[in-house]
């Protein structure tokens, strides 16, 4: 079968498609904002005293947490997979 000019990958001159570099480019976003979202909650986490509070409102902190952490992992990673399908 022949293969039609339109239809192999342009290639960038690092040898990588661009779609390879912006999912990379977007991976590292996603580490980097679940590291900064950890690093935030960790510090107010301590800086509210939450460790001395009685066990719900430990246990109300974690949830919003996750879900925070839920929220920044599920919308970088909806980005990810429709790169990912174009390829």
């Amino acid at each position: 079968m022949k293969r039609m000019p339109g239809n192999t990958p342009q290639l960038t001159p690092s040898g990588s498609r661009p779609d390879n570099r912006e999912i990379k480019r977007l991976t590292l976003i996603l580490i980097g904002s679940v590291a900064a979202l950890d690093t935030v909650v960790i510090g107010a986490y301590y800086a509210l005293h939450i460790p001395d509070k009685p066990m719900k409102t430990q246990q109300t902190f974690i949830a919003v947490w996750v879900v925070l952490t839920l929220l920044v992992v599920t919308s970088l990673m909806k980005r990810i997979r429709k790169l990912r399908r174009r390829r």
